[in-house]
């Protein structure tokens, strides 16, 4: 591309300016020819072809509006030539005039034929016959109305003459009765006015709607014996006086009652602008061709200015576009030294601000070339090595048994295994994400952070300490492990946790423990126990006759020994039991018939009791120890008959469940419950939250369960008491012939 020589572009850019100046003095001269036309029509009162002025001024903008149709069809050529040429950038110059002037013409015509519309129709609406024949019903009647309220005010005077002659009182004395009448006749004939006058016409007393007010006073009567009908034009409308003559005895004239009323319409003004349409309607006809010649200029003013701004702006588009086209299929090409020419046709605008990125663009693009190959092939490299690591590490958490978690700086969780999410209770697509302050209790979470806050300040990064987390249904005893992740530049990216789970190894190792502890106790303590039995008796027998004065006293000193060894000897039978739990004899066992066997136990006794049982029908033979896993349900019958201080129910419920093989027994009943912060403990050994209770019953439970290689669980009834559950594995298939078999 063969640079512009400048004094081309300068005579080119001079005779733009030209064409621009000149368009923008026709169109300020038409408006204002236009705007003169109408005023002129308004001011006038004449139709618009009966000015010579108008007239002229019409012939003036007509010559204009040629001369401005000469200039836009001279570019419209323009255009045609150089899209024939196929000038580069002219389709896109042509589309773009084409959209501009589109989008303006085809409002423009349709708000013109809207208007116009809009106009007639006003115009016909408020000129038209229609209106006038309203008018004229108007006025008819208006003067139905009034002839009927003539008639009805003649009448009205009569009947009031009738009454007053009647009366015959006309004296000074009698005024205040004339009032009252008056009065009285007023409000009950709804008139504005009731007077009475003298023969000479001078009022003697009157009576006033107070809407309407004092009145204007009565003409003098033409004829002093007659009737008379008198209209005066009051506030803007019409009073209508009735004048009746009063006669004496003797006929003579006494005076006049006047009974008056308004109208706020006379019917001067309805004829009036009867009148006053009948003539506009005379210029109906050249109004409307005024205001069709308004719209039409402005119309065409409108279009002519949007067709030439058409013009303008496509020329001050495509011609940047136009070097950016051709500079980018240079660049396209590979020639990266390739520089738009803008000598003489700088811009300011933003596309000019383009043409100057894109030189810019051009002198840096080869040097980022080399850059961004080299960029991409390292980062290529690292991508492959982060997804390699990525599958290692999502194989080596998935099989792993420890729990892994990972949490942010801000303190959400951002990585959990399978076996973390297994041992916590929680749904990965549900925790992850999440504040940890909202995944676990504020005191267990405040134990992680000092546990986190510790491996912060530790030389390594990292501590492994033991830890017991209260979850909502379980209390797991874990050894974490936090390790602190850090960037190269010691910035703290959050923290990795490896944990495992020694609920159970606690739980077992506990358990021997005590277990180891209650053989210790009933082996100590249960070899004195007889001999004190002994010697209490040997006392009793040898002395209890011999105490006069106190042989009541001794009596029920050794009685107490007696039964206080008994009671202590049952105890250690119980710790005898919980240490040396017999070895299980398993044998495929019917389970519902187990605990129907243990119901029946209950059933007479507590008639007060509720008893339910749910077997599960479908329940096959479970390798049980019938005499220990009776003893178990025995246990939890007596804690919950103990926890139901009256009436109550108690459900047990069997739940076979094939996909994990397992079987659910469930003992719920309806009484106080068990407090949260005993659940954790209440398989302890020793633990009990009843009165006088030896804390052995569950720990034996917990025992046999854990024998059949199950688990137990506590957790609140709904809506009230407590519902134990005890999961132990089903039998399995080669079991089920001799199940059958020894049935």
């Amino acid at each position: 591309m063969e640079p512009t020589p400048l004094p081309e572009a300068l005579r080119e850019s001079q005779k733009r300016r030209r064409e621009r100046i000149l368009i923008i003095l026709i169109l300020i001269m038409v408006v204002s020819i236009t705007s003169l036309e109408v005023y002129l029509v308004r001011q006038g009162g004449q139709p618009v072809t009966g000015s010579l002025l108008a007239f002229s001024l019409l012939n003036l903008n007509t010559i204009l509006l040629f001369l401005l149709t000469f200039l836009i069809f001279r570019h419209l050529a323009k255009l045609f030539l150089e899209r024939r040429r196929r000038v580069f950038g002219s389709r896109l110059r042509t589309r773009l005039v084409l959209t501009f002037i589109s989008l303006t013409m085809l409002p423009t015509l349709f708000l013109f034929f809207m208007a116009w519309q809009l106009i007639s129709s006003r115009v016909d609406f408020s000129w038209g016959r229609q209106v006038e024949e309203h008018l004229e019903q108007a006025l008819e009647q208006r003067k139905a109305f009034s002839q009927g309220m003539e008639e009805k005010l003649r009448a009205y005077g009569r009947l009031f003459s009738l009454e007053l002659e009647g009366q015959g009182r006309w004296t000074a004395a009698d005024r205040d009765s004339w009032q009252a009448f008056l009065d009285k006749t007023r409000v009950a004939y709804h008139l504005s006015g009731l007077e009475l006058l003298d023969p000479a016409g001078k009022p003697l007393t009157a009576s006033y709607d107070p809407k309407a007010g004092e009145l204007p006073r009565i003409p003098p009567p033409e004829s002093d014996t007659g009737e008379m009908l008198q209209r005066q034009p009051f506030q803007g409308g019409e009073l209508l006086t009735f004048l009746a003559p009063l006669k004496g005895p003797m006929g003579a004239l006494q005076g006049y009652v006047a009974v008056r009323q308004f109208f706020p319409q006379p019917l001067a003004g309805a004829e009036r602008s009867i009148q006053e349409l009948r003539q506009m309607q005379l210029l109906l006809r050249p109004v409307k061709v005024s205001h069709f010649l308004t719209l039409v200029i402005v119309t065409l003013v409108a279009m002519f200015f949007a067709t030439w701004l058409a013009f303008y702006m496509a020329r001050e588009i495509t011609t940047p576009i136009r070097q950016l086209a051709e500079g980018t299929l240079k660049v396209a090409g590979g020639d990266y030294d390739f520089q738009i020419n803008q000598e003489g046709q700088e811009s300011r605008d933003e596309i000019g601000f383009l043409v100057q990125s894109f030189n810019k663009m051009t002198q840096d693009l080869q040097i980022s070339q080399a850059q961004l190959a080299a960029a991409y092939r390292e980062l290529s490299q690292s991508h492959s090595l982060l997804e390699a690591r990525k599958r290692d590490m999502e194989i080596l958490l998935k099989n792993v048994a420890a729990g892994v978690i990972s949490i942010d700086a801000g303190g959400r969780l951002t990585t959990i295994n399978d076996s973390a999410a297994q041992m916590l209770n929680w749904r990965r697509e549900e925790v992850l994400g999440t504040d940890c302050r909202e995944l676990l209790p504020a005191g267990e979470f405040q134990r992680l952070a000092e546990v986190i806050a510790a491996a912060r300040n530790s030389p390594r990064g990292t501590v492994e300490t033991p830890l017991h987390v209260a979850l909502p249904d379980q209390t797991l005893y874990l050894l974490i492990k936090p390790t602190v992740l850090k960037d190269e530049a010691g910035q703290d990216l959050g923290v990795v946790i490896v944990f495992e789970d020694l609920t159970e190894l606690e739980r077992a190792q506990r358990l021997a423990a005590w277990r180891e502890v209650a053989r210790s106790i009933a082996h100590e303590v249960k070899n004195p126990l007889t001999p004190i039995k002994l010697a209490a008796q040997r006392l009793r027998r040898r002395y209890l006759g011999r105490f006069e004065d106190d042989s009541q006293v001794f009596d029920e000193c050794t009685q107490i020994i007696i039964s206080q060894v008994d009671e202590l000897k049952n105890l250690v039978n119980e710790f005898s039991r919980f240490a040396r739990l017999p070895q299980l004899t398993l044998a495929p066992q019917d389970f519902n018939a187990l605990v129907q066997e243990t119901l029946l136990l209950y059933q007479e006794v507590h008639s007060r009791i509720t008893l339910e049982f749910q077997p599960d029908p479908n329940l096959p033979p479970l390798l049980l120890d019938r005499e220990q896993m009776k003893r178990v349900l025995l246990n939890l019958m007596d804690n919950a008959l103990a926890s139901i201080p009256d009436r109550g129910r108690i459900t047990i419920s069997l739940k076979g469940d094939a996909a994990r093989e397992t079987v659910a027994l469930a003992v719920a009943d309806t009484g106080s419950g068990i407090p949260g912060r005993d659940k954790a403990r209440i398989f302890e050994p020793y633990f009990s939250t009843k009165r006088g209770g030896t804390g052995l019953g569950l720990a034996i439970v917990n025992s046999i369960v854990a024998e059949h290689h199950g688990q137990i669980r506590v957790e609140d009834n709904v809506p009230q008491g407590t519902r134990v559950v005890i999961e132990i594995p089903m039998i399995r298939g080669e079991y089920a012939g001799h199940a059958a078999g020894s049935g």
